[in-house]
């Protein structure tokens, strides 16, 4: 009886033993695999949506600031990124509340396209797809709505900067870069449109901010700003997995513009996977 007992504990040993080894193993894959995927971005991007033709503009918005600096208003700046405008002169400049992207150009007139074709699937050997397009049924533009061309489309451009450290998605205000002015920081009355996992557990904050508008233009016309930072964490464990948060502004003027407004900000901090 003894002689099994000790061949059972033996056993028992083994397992508990290769268990931890395994546990051990499977922990330490985990860690390689955190590590060489792990990469961290600041995405900053701005639309602009006008009806009519601005002129003489001038505008001031919120970038990412941390500590006076901002390393993705340089890259808005000085780098070279999609649909960046190639006649507004952008820069950086100390205001009376804080350091904000100016934008300035002569004139910002709309643009419309036609409606969306469908295309349709390229024939064997063609060089490229607009070959099978015919040219009445390809994309129009003008400056004006019409019936050809009632699509209006937004002045869309931003930029990417990966950063050298892990970002502090949780608690980014006083850590990381944050759009400003915030004016009133507090928590919101409305959370997530969608359930939520219980391992998900974002948190919502509205805020007032600021932005600069100086331009000619008709009484009548309407113009929509919106700004947005988003800052994430992502990594793959058999499976991608990501944590961010988000910081945007939006602002809706009508008519001439000459001075200070203000815009409305939302702030989501702690959304999505953490590892501890």
């Amino acid at each position: 009886m003894n002689r099994w007992m000790k061949i059972f504990g033996g056993l028992i040993l083994i397992v508990l033993l290769l268990l931890t080894l395994g546990s051990w193993y499977m922990n330490a894959q985990s860690e390689k695999m955190y590590n060489d995927s792990l990469t961290s971005h600041y995405d900053y991007s701005i639309t602009i949506t006008s009806r009519s033709i601005l002129q003489n503009v001038t505008l001031y918005l919120p970038v990412p600031v941390f500590e006076n600096e901002s390393e993705v208003g340089l890259e808005i700046v000085n780098g070279d990124y999609y649909n960046k405008p190639s006649d507004w002169n952008l820069s950086l400049e100390d205001t009376e509340y804080g350091l904000m992207l100016k934008i300035e150009t002569d004139e910002i007139r709309p643009v419309y396209h036609s409606l969306p074709v469908a295309l349709p699937e390229p024939e064997p050997g063609s060089d490229g797809i607009e070959d099978e397009i015919p040219e009445e049924e390809q994309t129009v533009e003008s400056h004006e709505y019409s019936e050809e061309t009632p699509v209006l489309v937004s002045f869309d451009f931003g930029t990417s900067v990966e950063a050298d450290h892990v970002i502090n998605t949780k608690y980014p205000v006083g850590n990381e870069p944050v759009l400003l002015p915030k004016h009133n920081l507090r928590e919101s009355e409305e959370g997530s449109t969608v359930p939520l996992p219980a391992h998900i557990n974002p948190e919502y904050f509205d805020y007032e901010s600021l932005v600069y508008a100086h331009y000619d233009t008709s009484s009548d016309a309407r113009v929509e700003i919106y700004v947005e930072m988003d800052s994430w964490n992502e990594w793959w464990i058999y499976g991608w997995q990501f944590n961010e948060y988000t910081d945007r502004i939006s602002v809706q003027l009508t008519g001439p513009q000459k001075g200070w407004v203000q815009a409305e900000g939302e702030l989501t901090t702690g959304d999505g996977v953490y590892r501890d």
